[in-house]
């Protein structure tokens, strides 16, 4: 449970404070150290929890009302398949921004609102915040609403997306020197080999892993969907990495942030993919 809540907190410090975009304040409580705010569904009130790192979901022990099924759910351990409620809102206000019709999986949240202290009925993820144009300043314990010109936003993705081809082009070539240029000095890299925190912790993860073969490591990245969120950019991606008489397949999770003229990974996970089944009923 200290992992969970040491975790949390460190996915949430990674979010930049919001610039001149903001456009509504929404101020933040907290839950023991964690950072929470009401929303309304329906016009009631409930306590969130905002982590970054994760995918908005629902307290089973809240909203229990909905249809089973299995899910892909990125939280804290990664992105894995789970049963859960599929339930509908038929109105989630975050202060004075509504989303109808809003559908999410509800699981049993109840060791969180243990270890912080009271009861936490959701939490708020990259996924919404990302649709709330919203960011997270710790600092004024406040959430900033903002409005942000899409083009500017593409122009920003695509930009991060040649960066992170470069990267990849670092791998490929077991370019160690260049390759570390694309983590932040407090990188945390979550993989299935292990958990490791800082650059030099990670480096040495790659070197030792991937970059002492002959023939070297080929790593192919696919992106799957970008979520804008302030200063920030999460990215969604499958990965294939041939070592080899060995095909490495993962699915993966980045949150970016640009510093110094270029962008950076401060955060970093790695779970296998869902096997085709469950993608096909996820599909469904």
């Amino acid at each position: 449970m200290m992992k969970l809540l040491s975790f949390l907190l460190l996915s949430i410090t990674t979010v930049i404070p919001v610039h001149a975009l903001a456009v509504e304040d929404v101020p933040l409580e907290t839950c023991d150290r964690l950072p929470v705010l009401q929303v309304k569904v329906s016009g009631m009130a409930f306590l969130f929890l905002v982590d970054t790192a994760a995918t908005s979901m629902l307290n089973l022990n809240s909203f229990s009302h909905g249809h089973s099924g299995s899910i892909s759910v990125t939280s804290w351990n990664g992105t894995r398949q789970t049963r859960a409620q599929e339930v509908t809102l038929g109105d989630f206000a975050v202060g004075d921004h509504h989303i109808n019709m809003l559908k999410l999986p509800a699981i049993d949240l109840s060791s969180i609102g243990h270890a912080c202290g009271r009861r936490i009925d959701g939490i708020l993820g990259i996924d919404l915040l990302s649709r709330l144009k919203a960011t997270v300043d710790l600092e004024n314990k406040t959430a900033h609403l903002s409005l942000q010109d899409t083009a500017t936003e593409a122009v920003r993705i695509a930009e991060l997306h040649q960066q992170l081809m470069g990267c990849e082009a670092a791998f490929n070539r077991a370019d160690a020197s260049s390759f570390a240029e694309c983590f932040a000095p407090s990188v945390v890299v979550f993989t299935a080999s292990g958990d490791y925190y800082g650059r030099d912790a990670s480096m040495a993860y790659y070197r030792h892993r991937y970059f002492q073969h002959d023939p070297r490591a080929q790593l192919s990245i696919t992106p799957r969907a970008h979520h804008a969120i302030g200063d920030a950019i999460w990215v969604e991606y499958d990965l294939r990495i041939t070592l080899g008489e060995q095909t490495i397949l993962a699915r993966g999770t980045a949150l970016c942030q640009k510093s110094g003229g270029q962008w950076r990974i401060v955060h970093m996970n790695h779970s296998a993919p869902p096997p085709p089944s469950a993608q096909a009923n996820a599909s469904e």
